[in-house]
């Protein structure tokens, strides 16, 4: 699938899907942004600080495809490479991968569910956040 193609589905996509966006909150770069923030730490994710530039604080899922797509073009990349070898291999944010295999992959409940239960126990046992092993199709 091309870059283009990605970037029209997410033209039709819901901001988040019911997996990713409990993985970010619950357990990768929502959960960590709070504690972050509560720190008064200055190492927050750029997308995080992006959305709130540019997204009135709107973290979703969407946003995060679509700023990615955007900072790979303005590097190189062009809409007709292809996304799974040029992108999304790369992947490592469960909540990301779980959106990408729902909205754009179009896999089935069963298939995420698995996904997102082999992510939550990974970082229940204390796994790291954005490092996530083996969720990519």
């Amino acid at each position: 699938m091309k870059i283009s193609e990605v970037l029209a589905k997410l033209k039709k996509a819901p901001d988040d899907t019911k997996y990713s966006k409990r993985m970010f909150k619950e357990y990768e770069e929502g959960k960590e942004d709070q504690i972050i923030k509560q720190s008064n730490s200055r190492h927050r994710r750029d997308w995080l600080i992006i959305a709130d530039i540019y997204h009135d604080g709107n973290y979703n899922q969407k946003f995060h495809l679509q700023n990615y797509l955007e900072f790979r073009l303005q590097d190189g990349l062009t809409k007709d490479d292809l996304f799974e070898t040029n992108c999304y291999r790369y992947l490592r944010n469960a909540a990301l991968i779980l959106y990408i295999r729902e909205v754009i992959f179009e896999e089935s409940t069963k298939q995420l569910e698995e996904a997102f239960n082999r992510a939550k126990k990974y970082y229940e046992n204390n796994g790291r956040v954005n490092n996530c092993p083996n969720l990519r199709k």
